[in-house]
């Protein structure tokens, strides 16, 4: 089978890797054009082994017959479970194709669900009154977002939590019984979030009603007959092969375009060679398709988890998202100081305290932010943490490194402000003049009490006179993105007249529009509701769209063997020798350092240190899965990685063979 390379549609061509050439037809096009002269419906029997010229797949490619069945669901997050469930409830025949290799995708992560009313409420004596929720949501977005939409969640919000229940998914309590009633519409999770008490449940609910799943192996292409309706998708193994599916009806639920530096740009984001991302594989699939279909996208309108944080991402997950590192938080305190890649400055820097997502947005209008501050303000910020990561005495010596070491050139301490703008401006090309007069000007409205600039509210103007003084380079980071595929209130993927296209629908972070261009955070769990309600909607109006034509199971024939990620890493050959060995390889967030200690030749005990890669996801895969998996076959060429802790699994087990390669030295 050729080896082929991607390219975008027409409307965002990229030159075929290799070739310079551009593709102009998709997939689907020429499948609907063979069709037609051939005068023949879409048939599973036509379809063996089809060649064909696509817009992703490029060159003349030959696919592997595959499966035929009602729905094809692209994602395996909770939107895509969601809408598998769902679907197979409503007696549709599913196949879920999955780019990773375990269910969950990035949802692994939330801590629980957004709702309204529901049992568990109603027995803690919380009432909520729908309305408020949405005029809220509403007015923070100027009405942006479609209230229909909103007005769809909250009323379904509810019964969603008593369906995941029938669905085993496992809730510990609402947030009034952990935060005393203040965010009141939250339902837990357990300690280790959606990836034990969501994911587990509902992918056995899924495949106990007969949904087929293909994990490594994800959607590249849809496949569109001669009539402009989605009739099916091309995956791709992870060997190359491709793989046709054959669906009367396609769910997109990619789970969003972080890691697209061109969907980025289009959605404001300024700076993205240096922009930091927190999860990877998110590259846009959903929404390219969408396009490639006919459908439309509100990339400029997008938002989502992002905020200011310093090179290297210290703190993993919590070093943006949930305040736990000095080096990120003291950056983005709203008594600090922000300049610009002209050393000017240019907002109040006290934008995100109502919001901290609100942090980021004033960067978006230029491609650099600079944050000066002072000894008294990293304390301060290092104070007011939420989740502080490490003491206060270990953040100090954090910091005291960074600054030596220096490892992105890009942050610098002085003991006097006029050192300190010298040192940076040489550092990074800035006008030595001009950052000196906007730090002169900045200190002396502090003294005055008055923002005469941006109005800065005075309770936040601190003057810069407590040595030492710091200056950082703060990039832009995202986690994930919310919208990029433009929909309808039932989930069907429009064009931009607003007609949808036929048979195909979206749902999750791919085209949620709830929050236009900010996430508010007035709802907590909201994402992950609207991840379950769409998922669901989408479903519940694709079974519709079928009517009685659907089949109501999945066949298959033709190769359908796994899809597994090649193994790089083996046991060397030979007796181990005694002692203790250590490697480090790098995991999902961060280093893993790896000790083997070996006695009587024999793999006696393994210890991972690993600061940032997550405890519910990273740290339990290594500690309750692989370790004892090692120890027990005295081998890694035998020991699959953990599912939904891929990065974390490889960096592990690379490191495990590299300390038994010493031992066997």
């Amino acid at each position: 089978m050729k080896s082929v390379s991607k390219t975008k549609s027409k409307e965002r061509r990229r030159a075929v890797e290799g070739t310079g050439d551009a593709v102009v037809y998709s997939a689907g096009h020429a499948a609907g054009i063979l069709l037609a002269l051939a005068g023949m419906a879409l048939q599973w029997a036509f379809l063996h082994s089809l060649t064909f010229l696509g817009t992703v797949l490029g060159t003349q490619a030959e696919v592997e017959p595959g499966y035929t069945c009602d729905l094809c669901v692209c994602g395996a997050g909770n939107s895509g479970l969601s809408a598998a469930v769902e679907a197979a409830q409503q007696g549709l025949g599913v196949v879920v194709l999955e780019k990773q290799g375990g269910t969950g995708g990035g949802g692994i992560g939330t801590e629980g669900v957004f709702a309204v009313n529901s049992e568990m409420q109603q027995k803690a004596g919380i009432a909520i009154e729908p309305a408020d929720i949405i005029s809220t949501e509403m007015e923070y977005s100027h009405n942006r977002a479609n209230g229909l939409k909103w007005f769809d969640l909250v009323q379904a919000s509810g019964d969603n939590i008593a369906w995941l229940k029938e669905c085993g998914v496992n809730f510990t309590g609402t947030v009034d019984d952990y935060h005393g009633g203040k965010f009141e519409t939250f339902h837990w999770f357990g300690e280790n979030r959606a990836h034990d008490d969501f994911s587990p449940a509902m992918t056995k609910t899924a495949k106990d009603l007969g949904v087929e799943f293909l994990m490594n192996c994800p959607a590249v292409e849809l496949i569109v007959d001669d009539g402009g309706a989605v009739a099916g998708v091309y995956a791709q193994k992870l060997n190359g092969d491709y793989v046709q599916v054959n669906a009367k009806a396609v769910v997109l639920a990619t789970g969003g375009f972080a890691n697209n530096d061109e969907y980025l740009q289009e959605g404001g984001f300024s700076d993205t060679t240096n922009v930091e991302r927190f999860l990877y594989g998110y590259d846009g699939d959903g929404v390219r398709m969408a396009l490639e279909a006919g459908g439309a996208d509100n990339i400029p309108r997008m938002s989502g988890l992002m905020q200011l944080t310093v090179s290297g991402k210290p703190g993993g997950e919590y070093g943006t998202y949930g305040r736990g590192d000095g080096l990120v938080v003291a950056g983005h305190n709203p008594c600090s100081m922000w300049i610009n890649e002209d050393g000017q400055r240019f907002c109040a820097e006290s934008a995100g305290v109502e919001n901290w997502m609100s942090d980021m947005i004033p960067s978006l209008a230029h491609q650099k932010l600079y944050a000066i501050y002072d000894a008294k303000v990293f304390k301060d910020a290092y104070d007011g943490m939420i989740a502080p990561r490490i003491s206060w005495e270990e953040t100090q010596a954090e910091l005291a490194e960074r600054i030596e070491q220096n490892p992105h050139n890009d942050f610098f301490s002085a003991d006097t402000l006029d050192e300190l703008a010298k040192k940076a401006s040489e550092a990074l090309g800035l006008d030595y003049s001009t950052v000196k007069e906007s730090i002169d000007a900045y200190c002396e409205m502090c003294e005055q009490g008055r923002d005469g600039y941006f109005g800065k509210p005075k309770e936040y103007l601190q003057k810069l006179e407590n040595p030492p003084f710091y200056f950082s380079y703060m990039p832009q980071s995202v986690m994930v993105t919310f919208g990029g595929i433009r929909t309808n209130r039932k989930m069907e993927v429009v064009d931009k007249a607003g007609k949808p296209v036929a048979g195909l629908y979206s749902a999750g972070v791919d085209s949620a529009d709830l929050w236009p261009n900010i996430y508010t955070i007035n709802v907590p769990g909201g994402t992950n509701a609207n991840n379950i309600n769409s998922g669901r909607f989408a479903s519940k109006f694709a079974a519709e769209y079928l009517g009685s034509g659907k089949m109501g199971s999945v066949t298959s024939e033709g190769d359908t063997s796994e899809s597994k990620p090649e193994r790089t890493w083996s046991m060397p050959e030979g007796k181990l020798k005694d002692g203790e060995y250590t490697d480090t390889q790098f995991g999902m967030f961060s280093d893993i350092a790896v000790t083997v200690t070996v006695s009587d030749g024999k793999i006696a005990s393994i210890a991972q240190e690993s600061e940032l890669e997550t405890s519910y996801v990273g740290v339990a895969a290594m500690e309750s899965m692989l370790i004892p998996a090692v120890i027990e076959a005295q081998s890694v060429d035998d020991v699959d990685t953990v599912a939904g802790a891929t990065r974390t699994s490889q960096g592990f087990l690379r490191a495990v063979a590299a300390c038994c390669e010493q031992a066997a030295s």
